[in-house]
């Protein structure tokens, strides 16, 4: 039987909320078509995380550690999605090898820090940067990222 008979087929027209900040992980979802924003709500301003496309999978963050959700996911256009329930995602977790669990957990935590912490410096960049602006100091950025570091 293939992936699609298997796992249910949802559909989320554009500027849709897939699934919240802080709500539990009930599913993992694998894009068919469309696009899915990861957003996340700081200081007021909606930052996006990642854009993510056909054959990424999202949500799966939460199934891994059990914590609640990190951001928001949005459709960005018209998203399929094929929908992998908790039960199912923690079924084949649970017959994966003790150290790939392991690997898969650590890499979890620590992408959830690097998130918070690049969210946090770019808020705190931004907040630099205005007050600068205020005092009427000119900002360039002159940087090319594709320039070796100095």
């Amino acid at each position: 039987m293939s992936q699609q008979a298997i796992l249910p087929r949802k559909h989320y027209a554009q500027g849709r909320t897939i699934f919240r900040t802080g709500d539990a992980g009930d599913a993992a979802y694998v894009i068919e078509s469309g696009t899915v924003d990861i957003v996340r709500n700081i200081g007021g301003q909606t930052k996006r995380i990642a854009q993510l496309a056909a054959g990424e999978i999202f949500g799966e963050m939460a199934l891994i550690d059990g914590k609640k959700r990190m951001a928001d996911a949005v459709a960005s256009t018209n998203v399929t999605v094929l929908v992998v329930q908790a039960d199912q995602f923690t079924e084949k977790m649970r017959q994966a090898d003790p150290f790939v669990r392991a690997l898969l957990r650590m890499f979890t935590d620590n992408l959830r820090v690097m998130t918070r912490n690049a969210l946090i410096s770019q808020t705190q960049n931004e907040v630099m940067r205005a007050k600068l602006k205020e005092m009427g100091v000119e900002i360039k950025n002159d940087v090319d990222p594709k320039a070796p570091p100095a």
